[in-house]
């Protein structure tokens, strides 16, 4: 009987996991990490791959389709589009940051630049992967040249149009939560007090106490789904203040 798609791609993804190297012990966390956004019509067939890059601290994004919204707004340090089976077109669109991978199935097709024959043992992928990364630019929050967006991770911050986005989805914000968000994107990644954002929200004469940051600040990680214990977006710096994650 002939094997469907799905059944040669566990075949591959089995082969492919032959020789996964052990990126740390565990116990060990990441400091820092890259991001790198995959686009493949079948990310099974690319699980190995994914598992070995998330193990090495990098922030992988998979998407299905070419066409999906939150591309156009997502940055990273590596795109990665998987043209093993075909379906897209000359080339994926998204907000850029760095260079592009392209995955290809046989010897026949590797012709170019940055081009991977895909499958393949993991380690030579790992290798090209990490090189062409390095070269890309750091994925952080970051603002176009008119400063109209702000970008971090999967999180856009339309400041013209006062909008909020996660992944292509809107989040809804009230003003002070929106100015929050904005102020801690702002910052550079430096911790800001309580007192800091309190000056910036509300100005030097508001006499309300700090817990009202505490408060705005748990509304607002709920919306974006963030886990204060496991954060993505905002970190506790007990005793401090907060600020963006890495």
């Amino acid at each position: 009987m002939q094997r469907t798609e799905d059944d040669r791609a566990v075949t591959e993804m089995q082969a492919a996991w032959t020789g996964l190297p052990d990126a740390f012990d565990e116990g060990d966390y990441c400091n820092t990490t890259r991001r790198i956004i995959i686009v493949s019509p079948l990310p099974a067939s690319l699980r190995a791959l994914v598992a070995a890059l998330t193990t090495r601290c990098y922030d992988v994004l998979v998407f299905h389709h070419e066409h999906d919204p939150a591309l156009s707004m997502l940055q990273a340090d590596l795109l990665v589009v998987d043209r093993t089976r075909g379906g897209f077109g000359e080339k994926v669109q998204y907000a850029g940051g760095g260079a592009q991978l392209t995955l290809v199935h046989g010897e026949e097709e590797a012709m170019g630049e940055n081009v991977l024959v895909w499958p393949q043992p993991l380690e030579g992928a790992l290798a090209v992967i990490e090189r062409l990364a390095e070269q890309g630019q750091p994925a952080n929050a970051s603002a176009p040249e008119h400063g109209e967006q702000l970008l971090l991770k999967d999180i856009a911050v339309d400041l013209k149009r006062m909008t909020v986005q996660r992944a292509g989805q809107p989040i809804n914000l009230t003003k002070t939560e929106f100015d929050m968000l904005k102020a801690l994107l702002t910052s550079g990644g430096s911790v800001l007090t309580r007192q800091d954002i309190m000056e910036r929200l509300w100005g030097d004469g508001y006499f309300g106490g700090s817990n009202s940051v505490d408060v705005h600040i748990k509304s607002l990680r709920h919306k974006l789904g963030d886990d204060p214990k496991k954060p993505y977006y905002i970190v506790t710096v007990r005793g401090v203040g907060y600020r963006i994650a890495d």
